[in-house]
Formats: C-alpha cells, structure tokens, sequence
C-alpha cells in the first residue's frame, strides 16, 4: 500500500499576506495522510485532524487549534480575505479553538472566528464570522454567522440559523442529554488518533 504523508506547506505571499509562514504543529499532534495544512497554523499538543481537510491560511491571520481539539473529515477551514480577526490575549487571529474542541465531517469553519473550550461543531455545520462561548452544543446542519456572539453553554439546534444578535441571546441551554456530548467525543478521538499514529500507516505525527 502507497501512502503520502500529509501536504504541510508554507503560504504563498499575496497582498494581505506578504509573510510567508509554515504551520507550526506539536510534536504530540497527529495528522491524517491526506489532510492539507497551509500557512501559519498552530495546532497544540493531542489535536487529532483526521483525513481530507483542509486547512487554509493563506488569506488573512493565523489560525490556532488548541489542545485535545479533533477535526475529523472533510472539514474546511480558512478565513475572510484582509484584515477581519478576533482578538485573544493582545493578539489578532482569523481562527482561534480554544480547546477540547471536537469539529465533525463536512463543517465549515471560517473566520473571523472563536470558538471556546469543550465546544462541540456538528456534521455539515456553517460558522461564518462569530464568536462560540465555551461548553456550547452547535448540532449538525446549522449555521452562525454574521459575526454574532453566542454565550456559554448555549445549544443551536440541527439546522437552526442564528445570524441576528437577538436570536444569538435567546439560544437555551445545553440540554441535559447533550451536556457529555463533547467530552466523550474529544477522549475517543484523542485515543484513535494516537492508535492510528502508532498503529497504522495512515496518520502521523512530527514526533515519528
């Protein structure tokens, strides 16, 4: 069986983006073969970013993904072209996770964009512009944009569109059932992607 490692490059310099970055990716980190990661990104210690993503730093600030977080498959991340970001501990990013965050199949994630710890970002989910709070449950199919701001612990319901900053405040809580939700999935997903670093030829980290 052929199988490349995965495509971790510099950016091209453009106008918005005259420097020119590598990703920076903990050694603790694995990466599925054939996910793309372009510019400057940080990927923290433990991410998972499974197979077929791509992640884009080419058009704006940079990108973190902190600890714990899993990108599972065919997730697209980049951000809005220029000078758009959001603004954590004094300094300017277009796409900052938090943490333990978990980001299933088919999401779009595009800055200027937030995301607090232990979040959950559903299948086929469209974030445009926002800040997410911490321990938030955005189900499968929905969309947030318009740069609204969602507090903490607040739920969007499959296929719901929050893009008004009244209906963004009336979000409920995170219901009971769904409270565990990410916490599962951000320990299954840190024990695959180390199994399939250490097991398979599949997905490496810059440790190996």
């Amino acid at each position: 069986m052929y199988v490349e490692k995965p495509i971790i490059h510099s950016n091209p310099p453009v106008e918005e983006v005259k420097s020119v970055r590598q990703p920076k990716i903990s050694t603790e980190a694995v990466v599925g073969t054939d996910s793309m990661i372009i510019g400057d990104i940080t990927v923290a210690d433990d991410v998972f970013i499974g197979f077929k993503n791509l992640l884009r730093a080419d058009s704006g600030y940079p990108y973190f993904i902190g600890d714990y977080t899993n990108i599972q498959d065919y997730v697209l991340m980049h951000v809005h072209p220029g000078s758009e970001h959001v603004e954590i501990g004094g300094k300017k990013w277009g796409v900052y996770l938090e943490g333990e965050n978990s980001v299933l199949h088919h999401a779009a994630v595009h800055g200027p964009l937030f995301i607090g710890r232990n979040t959950f970002i559903g299948q086929h989910a469209n974030i445009y512009g926002a800040v997410i709070g911490r321990d938030c449950v955005i189900m499968h199919g929905a969309t947030v944009t318009n740069h609204v701001i969602i507090g903490d612990n607040r739920f969007v319901a499959p296929g719901q569109s929050v893009w008004k900053q009244e209906d963004a405040d009336q979000l409920p809580p995170v219901p009971d059932k769904y409270k565990d939700l990410n916490q599962y999935i951000v320990d299954h997903y840190y024990r695959l992607g180390k199994s399939y670093d250490h097991h398979t030829p599949l997905a490496f980290s810059k440790g190996d």
